[in-house]
């Protein structure tokens, strides 16, 4: 008996990895309160893809009697599968069962699509070897319904209708049921930032007995029936992410500390996270929890480029900020020696050279001559007294460098010079009667 236990233990964990990944959480009803028996084993499987798409789910399971007279032969009865996302597409012809859709609306649920979905069943010898399960007649029925009058941002809940078959009390099979998803993948919430640097994240959810919170469509249905919830027995149940092409795949986190990750042995370029799910006397929640994103390319470049931007303009930055520091250092000791002596700086007019002087001659030179030789005057001044005396005066500035060491006409400076000009014209008239000049010299 332990040997047969654990051969069966063994390829359990054989067909898990080698099935697709989980999705969310659901609940087994039965027909009658109170079931005398247990889910065991258990096994909730979904295939997660880059494009996100609606996820193929596979549930596979079989019924376990509770120990005692009471559950000595199983009751044939069927199950129903209270199941928190929207199921996408039927897998067999048909519409669904018309009870399971009367019962929704009766309920006061809104019927949005039904219709049936291929059951199969599985052997122990087939698990872990690839082989399809073997289609059985029977179909299960579903309806996907939302509450009427709910908030409209509550997505809508899926009630499938398992009839019975005797796979379901079969000691040596599973029962398996496959169905196209949509909902079990929900985006991380972050930051425009976090966003830009890592790009978009997602959360998967999986494992078994969670219904959601009490806006959820399903827990008016839970609350309905919840004497008939099916527990989770002892046998092996376990919940798996397969994540397809493990190449372009990050997992940031996974939780809880049960949770392991490792790649596929049978599936290559895939990843697996399995979380054991543990038994439980009622409807104990037990979550695995996902955290990841796909890139495209060899590598994920989107860290790599968002970090050189935030590099360059960092730099650049950095040059802004010490460029002016930088120019008036290499102004202040580097100096390209001219052939002609500097310019003034004025504030005001054009140049003012030491020979400016010498071409106003007094007595000669008229008020007229000066400002077109000079320009405006900086400063104008005027005498009361006999006749009519005025002053125009010119001011200019330059530097003079000090050169220590030459190289051609490049030189280093060891300290600058700085020149400031003085040029006062005393009028007599509209004729200059004398100029004056003044030179004043310090260190800048």
């Amino acid at each position: 008996m332990r040997l047969g236990r654990r051969a069966l233990l063994t390829c359990a964990v054989a067909v898990v990895v080698g099935l697709p990944a989980p999705g969310q959480a659901q609940v087994f009803l039965a027909s009658r309160p109170h079931p005398a028996f247990s889910i065991g084993p258990l096994f909730v499987v979904a295939n997660v893809r880059p494009d996100l798409a609606a996820v193929t789910v596979t549930l596979s399971w079989s019924l376990t009697a509770t120990p005692g007279p009471r559950g000595a032969d199983l009751e044939p009865q069927d199950l129903y599968l209270l199941w928190p996302g929207e199921v996408t597409e039927a897998t067999a012809p048909g519409p669904a069962d018309p009870t399971l859709v009367s019962e929704l609306e009766q309920g006061g649920f809104a019927v949005m699509g039904n219709g049936r979905l291929v059951l199969g069943s599985r052997d122990r010898m087939q698990m872990g070897t690839g082989t399809p399960a073997v289609v059985l007649p029977q179909t299960a029925s579903f309806a996907t319904f939302v509450r009427r009058g709910g908030p409209a941002q509550v997505g809508p809940a899926t009630y499938v209708k398992i009839p019975w078959t005797p796979k379901l009390a079969d000691p040596h099979a599973v029962t398996v049921l496959t169905m196209s998803a949509r909902g079990l993948i929900t985006p991380k919430p972050a930051t425009w930032f976090e966003e830009a640097f890592w790009g978009r994240r997602w959360v998967l959810a999986a494992g078994f007995g969670d219904i959601g919170s009490p806006v959820n469509p399903l827990f008016p249905l839970y609350f309905e029936h919840r004497e008939r919830v099916v527990r989770l027995g002892r046998d092996f149940a376990i919940a798996v992410a397969n994540f397809s092409d493990a190449g372009h795949l990050r997992i940031e986190e996974i939780g809880p500390a049960s949770a392991t990750r490792r790649p596929s042995r049978l599936r290559a370029d895939s990843e697996v996270v399995t979380m054991p799910l543990a038994p439980s006397e009622g409807l104990t929640p037990q979550l695995l929890k996902v955290q990841f994103s796909y890139f495209s390319g060899a590598i994920a470049w989107r860290p790599i480029l968002v970090s050189l931007v935030l590099l360059a303009l960092g730099n650049l930055a950095g040059f802004i900020l010490l460029s002016r520091d930088v120019s008036a250092f290499l102004r202040a000791r580097l100096h390209v020696r001219r052939r002609d002596e500097p310019e003034f700086s004025r504030t005001v007019g054009g140049a003012l050279p030491p020979t400016l002087a010498e071409r106003i001659v007094p007595g000669s030179t008229t008020e007229a001559e000066v400002r077109a030789l000079c320009g405006r005057p900086d400063e104008e001044g005027h005498r009361r007294g006999p006749g009519l005396r005025r002053t125009l005066i010119y001011r200019g500035a330059r530097r003079l460098p000090r050169p220590r060491l030459a190289l051609g006409r490049l030189t280093t400076v060891s300290s600058w010079e700085e020149e400031q000009h003085e040029l006062e014209i005393e009028l007599d008239g509209d004729r200059v009667s004398a100029v004056q000049s003044r030179v004043r010299r310090s260190n800048v």
